[in-house]
């Protein structure tokens, strides 16, 4: 249960960053496949914490999440609203 609670507070994190920016930039997932990835990732990390007997299609961490994250923050850099 404890393991559990810990990995819904990541994935929480994970996916609260991304839901911020779309607030506050409308069609983001549609202009930038840094985020799209990024969406699709959360997907699969959700996978590989709870349902690991599915397999992911690509491999995914917290650290590959924030790596991707900081492709996403340079992208929004680079074309501001």
């Amino acid at each position: 249960y404890a393991k559990d609670q810990q990995n819904m507070g990541f994935l929480g994190a994970a996916t609260e960053r991304l839901e911020e920016q779309l607030l506050g930039y409308p069609g983001l997932l549609i202009l930038c496949q840094a985020a799209t990835q990024y969406r699709w990732m959360l997907e699969e990390f959700r996978i590989s914490l709870f349902a690991q007997q599915l397999g992911t299609k690509m491999p995914v961490s917290i650290k590959r999440l924030d790596e991707q994250w900081l492709q996403v923050e340079s992208w929004i850099s680079a074309n501001p609203r």
